[in-house]
């Protein structure tokens, strides 16, 4: 590192993808029908055949069935079971309702339920999900429910309910957990589909947490240093490779957007040479080492427009390392560590350059493109561009990991200020 950086304290927060934040905030209303435990089936083969065009997996990280002592709470007390009255509780009065649970009429009276409950204990009672309401109207359902088995020979009406539910299967322990108590009994399959796994993430993480304060703390200052010439902002960036036991700096480089083509500081208007940023400087940095040691000259990659050739002492003490394989292809296994979220034209160029992993110091909500939702900006609340480029397989051909430093250092906190354009 460099003799004036200084260590940054702090932990990693691994970004959630794109997918993953619509999974946490979206939501659906299901059915939900009380039936005794020995007519589920029954009941479950009704829906199927009504609703061919439903496919039973769209739900699969529900629990299906449930039993009334499993609901959370607040159903617990929508529900209030009819079982309930013949078995002498003193509280009989009706619950009101909660926003997240709404029971559809009709239901039946109170002497219909306990006659037909009379023989039914509580504990056999279940809370059936049947389909997702926007699948048909409450009408065809309690009309289809009351013309088949088992309704159609019961006394009372099927008290059918609706219930807001999670739409998506949550990506985490703790997510199924905590869904579970808000909303309704989830099934977690250990996997994340929306996201890399959580164990992936733990592994790496704890690969790297320890010594990531010293790369962001290299990082800003090679940003300093160019800052202190005029010729950029003060951003940085740090490329290190772990493939080899030990991590080693492979490139440093700080952001050149106010140094023209010919060299010459050029007046700060936004937003400057946008192919000097600092991700675009050290990647061609990594590609002209890897030019040098395969015994090319690497001048022949020299472009002023990209201001590739170090010009800081701190960028030229790594890049005239030769600590890179000759052969490797573009930066797979290297992780960077910025200042600042990068932009979106930076954030694609990691991406197409096939970094490993990414740390970042400072979200950038009005041109990062690393991040998926809007947390963690308390001077720019609900902003941010939600890309997520990190981590959307379906649309990019390339995957990586990505953190966001937590600083505990307030002041070097308050230097990096999101409201700048990277």
């Amino acid at each position: 590192m460099g003799a004036d950086a200084a260590v940054l304290s702090g932990q990693l927060v691994p970004l959630r993808t794109k997918d993953e934040v619509r999974a946490s905030l979206e939501t659906h209303s299901v059915y939900v029908v009380e039936i005794s435990a020995r007519y589920a089936n029954l009941v479950k083969d009704v829906v199927q055949a009504a609703l061919p065009a439903f496919k039973s997996a769209e739900i699969s990280h529900l629990r299906r069935v449930v039993q009334f002592k499993y609901l959370p709470p607040h159903l617990q007390k929508q529900f209030y079971p009819p079982g309930r009255l013949q078995r002498g509780d003193e509280d009989t009065t009706p619950l009101s309702l909660s926003p997240t649970s709404t029971p559809l009429p009709p239901s039946p009276t109170e002497d219909e339920s306990i006659e037909d409950s009379s023989t039914e204990d509580v504990d056999a009672v279940r809370y059936f999900i049947l389909c997702p309401t926007r699948f048909l109207q409450h009408a065809e359902l309690f009309a289809t429910l009351r013309e088949n088995p088992p309704f159609n020979t019961l006394k009372t009406p099927p008290r059918i309910f609706y219930v807001t539910v999670p739409a998506l299967a949550p990506t985490s322990a703790e997510q199924a957990e905590q869904w579970s108590v808000q909303y309704w009994p989830i099934a977690y399959k250990n996997t994340n589909p929306y996201g890399p796994h959580p164990s992936l993430v733990a592994r790496n993480t704890a690969e790297i947490e320890a010594e990531a304060g010293d790369w962001l703390s290299l990082a800003e200052s090679a940003g300093c240093h160019i800052s202190q010439m005029e010729l950029g902002e003060s951003i940085g960036c740090v490329v290190v490779d772990r493939t080899r036991g030990t991590p080693e700096v492979i490139a440093v480089a700080g952001d050149c957007r106010w140094r023209s083509p010919s060299g010459a500081t050029e007046a700060h208007i936004y937003p400057g040479n946008v192919m000097a940023h600092a991700v675009h400087r050290a990647i061609a940095m990594v590609a002209k080492k890897r030019l040098r040691l395969a015994g090319a000259d690497p001048t022949l990659l020299d472009r002023s427009l990209f201001c590739d050739i170090p010009l800081t002492d701190i960028e030229k003490q790594y890049y005239e390392q030769d600590n890179i394989p000759a052969n490797g292809y573009l930066c797979v296994d290297l992780d960077i560590y910025m200042t600042h979220e990068p932009c979106v034209m930076c954030s694609m160029a990691i991406l197409h350059s096939r970094f490993r992993r990414c740390v970042f110091g400072k979200r950038m909500p009005l041109t990062g493109g690393m991040t998926a939702d809007t947390a963690g900006n308390p001077s720019n609340p609900g902003k941010g561009l939600q890309h997520g480029m990190f981590w959307r397989p379906s649309e990019l051909n390339w995957k990586f990991l990505v953190w966001e430093w937590q600083s505990k250092d307030k002041e070097t906190e308050a230097r990096i200020k999101d409201t700048l354009h990277v």
